[in-house]
Parts: structure tokens; sequence; C-alpha cells
């Protein structure tokens, strides 16, 4: 007859556990596992090491839903318990558990007796058994199907993953043929630059000396024929004297162009205005302007940190454009002046000169450039404005072309401020 554990006296509960023929248990309440056995349950279950096992091992429930039910066990919550449980030569038993819990030795235990249900003959307890083996075999189709789907989203994940690595494989195959590519075509870009950069020196020499004899020897015809009444020498002496001129200014003005590649930048603290002054002192052309006094400065121009060859170059540039482009019906006024913003300074040159209309403030900028003739009057070779564009490119100045006093031009650049 089968005795719930509730019932059982604790002074006779060693000799209880040790020799009653119903298989019993006692199970660890925090680790689930079985502490003791006798030897009932040793038989029935036919394990060598029943003792030390966990109950998970046993029982056909998931580990989660053990611990569970332990835990309400032991809680007082359920006492009497159904499960399937896995014999040691693979039967799967249903059995009936009626548990309590106890302290022994200082620690929280499940006592358990244990009961086949097959032998069972009640026909009420036979139908509750057989609906908590529907409900088992529920949770195993659950368990089951559960898996299926977790064993599908892996193989999905899977797929996905061999997919995304398909990809990167051939996205890293086609980067390194767009770097050798990119490479070849780094290397033929250096070679022509090289190239290039050699014929432009070698242009420019052959070009010059050519076009240095042509002066001198125009020069030396002009004082020959000085006495000569032929009109028509004189005309043809002074075209080739004036072109031989032109044609040194311009390869002139290309070699000044190409040296600014030739001759890394040595940047330092400068003072623009210092700069600017001497330029406008030194300059011949500007003699007539300094007559006229024709340079303001309203206020002190910041510092900026930059080469002082290349703003020799871009000052005198601009002085000489401003002087050379007046407008005939009054008298020149160049302003200069400037505002740091940031880490950059602004500066703005400004005449009041014949100016230019907005639809050319690009295409000055370009070399050769011009907008009127070359004449006696308006002298140069149009490449003024794209020497300035070359020498802010080393410190990643803009230069733009804007109205100026009285309709004439102002040119705003910036330039690197001191540091």
């Amino acid at each position: 007859m089968l005795i719930p554990l509730c019932s059982w006296a604790m002074p006779d509960f060693e000799t209880f556990f040790t020799h009653h023929s119903t298989p019993m248990w006692m199970v660890s309440v925090d680790s689930g596992e079985i502490l003791r056995a006798n030897l009932a349950a040793h038989e029935f279950y036919g394990f060598d090491n029943l003792e030390g096992m966990k109950v998970a091992h046993i029982n056909m429930h998931t580990s989660e839903q053990v611990e569970q039910e332990i835990q309400q066990a032991a809680q007082a919550e359920r006492n009497h318990l159904y499960f399937r449980h896995r014999l040691a030569n693979g039967e799967v038993k249903v059995m009936g558990v009626y548990t309590d819990r106890f302290e022994v030795d200082g620690r929280a235990v499940l006592i358990s007796s244990l009961y086949d249900t097959s032998n069972f003959e009640s026909s009420a307890e036979r139908h509750y058994i057989e609906r908590v083996e529907e409900q088992v075999d529920l949770q195993t189709q659950q368990l089951q199907a559960a898996r299926a789907r977790a064993d599908r989203l892996a193989i999905g994940a899977s797929l996905l993953q061999f997919g995304v690595i398909t990809v990167l494989i051939v996205i890293l195959l086609r980067l390194r043929r767009s770097q050798r590519e990119n490479r070849r075509l780094i290397d033929e870009l250096s070679f022509r630059n090289k190239e290039l950069e050699r014929l432009s020196h070698v242009m420019a020499h052959h070009f010059q000396e050519p076009a240095r004899r042509l002066v001198s020897f125009a020069q030396q015809l002009t004082r020959r024929l000085s006495d000569s009444e032929d009109e028509t020498i004189h005309i043809a002496v002074g075209f080739i004297q004036t072109q031989a001129k032109r044609l040194s200014d311009l390869v002139s003005d290309v070699q000044r162009y190409l040296g600014l590649d030739s001759i890394p930048p040595a940047p330092e603290n400068l003072d623009p205005q210092a700069i600017l002054e001497s330029v406008y002192q030194s300059d011949a052309l500007l003699r007539e302007a300094r007559t006229a006094d024709a340079l303001e400065i309203p206020k002190p121009l910041p510092k900026v940190y930059v080469d002082a060859k290349q703003l020799t170059l871009i000052f005198r540039v601009l002085l000489s454009n401003a002087w050379r482009y007046r407008h005939p019906e009054r008298a020149l006024r160049i302003r200069v002046t400037g505002q740091r913003c940031n880490e950059r300074v602004e500066l703005c040159v400004e005449d009041n000169g014949s100016g230019i209309a907005p639809e050319y403030r690009q295409q000055v900028l370009d070399m050769f450039a011009r907008l009127v003739p070359n004449t006696q009057a308006y002298p140069g070779t149009g490449m003024g404005l794209a020497l300035i564009v070359k020498a802010l490119r080393s410190v990643n100045g803009q230069v733009k072309v804007e109205d100026g006093l009285e309709g004439g031009t102002a040119i705003v650049f910036d330039l690197p401020a001191a540091r």
C-alpha cells in the first residue's frame, strides 16, 4: 500500500526509507540531484549510478519543466505529480510521485515515493493518468516542433551566413582587382606626370631662348633702320619685336606656373600688410599708382601662415591687374581688407576699375584667359589669375571674383591663419 510522505514520523524515516518496498529517493531542491535512493528504486530503474544522477536525466520533461516542478513541490504547491520516466533499459513508464519538502542536515530536499501507474486498476485514476500522458505527448510534440523550427532557423541562418560570406568574398576579390587596377593607373599617371613635367620644362627652356634672340635681333634691326624712310620695314620690325616680347612673356609665365609645383612651399607666419606694401613700393609698374596714393588698407590685416614668395606673387598679380585695367575716367583706388574666420583668413583686394561681367568671372581664372585683345594698352598673357589659383591650391585656398568699388573688380581669397 502506498503511503503519502506527510504521514511519516521523522524518527522512523531512516528505517522506513531504507527497507520500504516502494521506490523512493531524496532530491536536492537546489540542484535537482538524486542524493539518495533506496534498494527498490535501484531495482526498478536499473541504473548503476542512480545516486548522483539528476532527475532531468530520467524525467522526460524539459530541464526547465523539471526545475519548475521541483520548485512548486518545494513550496508545497503540489505534492502528487505524474511524470514519464525512462528506465535504464530504455522503457518508458508513467510514474506517480508523492513528494514533500524536508530539511536534512541543513539542506532543503524533496523525499519522494514513486509508483508505476500501470499497476493501478482504478478507472478514474487510469483516466487521469491517460490525460497526463496526453499532456506529456502534447508537450513533447510542441518541444519537437520548437526544435524543428530552431533547426530550420539555424539552417536558414547558416545559408544566410554562407550567402553573406560569398558576397563578401566576391566584393573582396573585386576590391583587390580594383586596387591592382588603381595601382597600375597611379603608376601610369605618375609616369605621365613626370614625363609631362620634364617636357614642359624642356619646351619652356627651348622656347625662351629663341624668344630672347628674336627680341635682341629685332632691337638691333630697329637701331640699324632708324634712318630708313621705308614705313613698311619699320612696321614689320615693330611687329616682330612686339610678338617676340609677347612670346618671351608667355614662356616666362609658363615657367613661373610650372615652378609652383617644382619647389615645395615653405609656410611661415607672415604679416600680409607688410608683404603687400613691399610689393606696392617696389614694383615699377605701380609707380604712378604710388604717386596717386591709390592703395587703401582701412584696418590691419590678420596674420597668415603661408609661403612668402607665393603671397608676394599673389599681391603682385592683383596690384598689377588693378593698374592695367583701371577705369580711364577716374583715379584708381585699391582697397585691401581682411577678416579671420575660424582657422582661415579671408582677404579681399578690390578696385574701382573696369570690372568683370558676372558671366566671365569663372572664365578669367583659367590659363591664358583674356577678355580684351593683347595690345600696348592692355599687355599680358592671361596667366595672372591662373597663377593665383595654382598658388592657393597648396594651402587649400579658394578664389572668387565679385563686384568691387564703383563697379570695379574684387578678388576674394582665403589663406591659413597664423599659428
